[in-house]
């Protein structure tokens, strides 16, 4: 096996690893829009318990941006020299619209 084949192997797990953060944006942003729509009980400000598998969802949709624009960047040079040979079509595309969806989330909403 060549070191290339081993290299796009790497490239795809971190490719479906980012899917999965993506995943958990979209939970986490649902997550969120839950906590806005919650009323808020005068005299308690104390930030509520969270169980461990939601702050693990919280923790992966607030790192998504970061893995997924690493991602994005990496499978762009790879787009650029030919070499995405054995990546899903599907999965870098929809890695670049949560992309675009996390900009406007984060920065512009």
């Amino acid at each position: 096996m060549s070191i290339l084949s081993k290299s796009m192997k790497v490239i795809l797990f971190f490719c479906r690893f980012t899917f999965i953060c993506n995943i958990c944006f979209l939970l986490f942003v649902f997550f969120s829009w839950q906590e806005k729509k919650r009323a808020v009980i005068a005299g308690h400000d104390a930030a509520i318990e969270v169980p461990y598998f939601k702050s693990l969802i919280v923790t992966l949709g607030w790192m998504a941006i970061v893995i997924n624009l690493i991602i994005n960047i990496v499978c762009l040079f790879l787009l650029l020299f030919n070499k995405n040979k054995g990546l899903p079509k599907w999965l870098l595309i929809a890695n670049f619209i949560f992309l675009l969806l996390q900009v406007f989330y984060f920065f512009l909403f």
